[in-house]
C-alpha cells in the first residue's frame, strides 16, 4: 500500500461533557435542571460547603473546613451605586434632594444563583480536571450564564428608607448608610412615587428626598424580585 504522508487536518479527541456547559435538549431529553418561579433576593443567607479549591466531592470532609456564606445583603451592597443628582438645582439639592440609585440586576441574580446551586451540591462529583477552565466555579457561572440567567426577567425592586436628624445624631447631609436591618418595618417601604428605569442586566432609580435634606440624611436598604419568563 503507498503511503502520500499526508497528515489530517482534524484530530478527533475525546473530551468530558462537562467541558461544554451549553445545556441542550431534544426529544427524548428533558431539561436538565428545574428553577424557581420566582426569586426575591432581600437579606437572607446561604450557607454551603466546598473543598479550598471549589470542588464539591465529599460533603463529610468538606463540612469539616470552613463554611462558605453568601449575603444578599452584602452581595447588592458591592452591586449598587447611591449618587446625588448634579443636574438638579442647589435649592432641591439642599432640601429634598433628588437621588439616583443604579442596581446591577445581572451580577446580583448571578450571584445568588451560584450561591444556590453550591448550596444544593448541584454539581457535586464534578471535580477541577473535567472543567475546560480547570476551575469548578468558573463553569458553574458560566453554566449559569448560558442556561439560567435568561429565564428570568426583573419584576419589582421594593425600596426602604429610614430618616434619621443629623442634628440629634451629629450626622452629616448627604450621607446616607446601608442596612438591612430596617427592612423589619414595612411601614419604611417607600410609597411616593418613584421613577425606575431598567433593561436585563441594570435598573436606574430616581427618588427625592421627603425629608428635609439640611436635617436629615437616611439609612436605605432593597430587595429585588425576578420572575421566571
Amino acid at each position: 500500500m503507498r503511503r502520500n504522508y499526508i497528515s489530517p487536518e482534524y484530530m478527533n479527541k475525546t473530551i468530558y461533557g462537562t467541558f461544554n456547559m451549553m445545556e441542550d435538549s431534544n426529544f427524548f431529553a428533558s431539561k436538565m435542571l428545574d428553577i424557581e418561579d420566582n426569586i426575591l433576593i432581600s437579606n437572607q443567607n446561604i450557607i454551603y460547603y466546598q473543598k479550598l479549591t471549589g470542588e464539591q466531592l465529599d460533603l463529610t470532609i468538606e463540612s469539616s473546613l470552613p463554611s462558605y456564606i453568601y449575603s444578599a445583603s452584602e452581595n447588592m451592597k458591592s452591586h449598587h451605586t447611591l449618587i446625588i443628582d448634579e443636574s438638579q438645582l442647589n435649592y432641591q439639592k439642599e432640601n429634598n434632594t433628588k437621588w439616583i440609585l443604579n442596581v446591577d440586576l445581572r451580577n446580583i441574580l448571578s450571584d445568588y444563583l451560584f450561591a444556590i446551586l453550591k448550596r444544593y451540591r448541584t454539581f457535586e462529583g464534578v471535580s477541577n480536571k473535567l472543567t475546560k477552565t480547570n476551575d469548578i466555579n468558573v463553569s458553574i457561572k458560566e453554566y449559569i450564564d448560558k442556561n439560567i440567567i435568561n429565564k428570568y426577567k426583573f419584576n419589582k425592586l421594593n425600596l426602604y428608607l429610614s430618616y434619621k436628624d443629623l442634628k440629634n445624631q451629629n450626622l452629616l447631609k448627604h450621607v446616607n448608610s446601608w442596612d438591612q436591618n430596617i427592612i423589619s418595618d414595612s411601614n419604611l417601604l417607600l410609597k411616593k412615587q418613584i421613577n425606575l428605569k431598567y433593561d436585563y442586566s441594570s435598573a436606574i432609580i430616581t427618588f427625592n428626598q421627603e425629608k428635609e435634606s439640611n436635617l436629615y440624611n437616611f439609612d436605605y436598604y432593597f430587595s429585588i424580585l425576578f420572575q421566571k419568563i
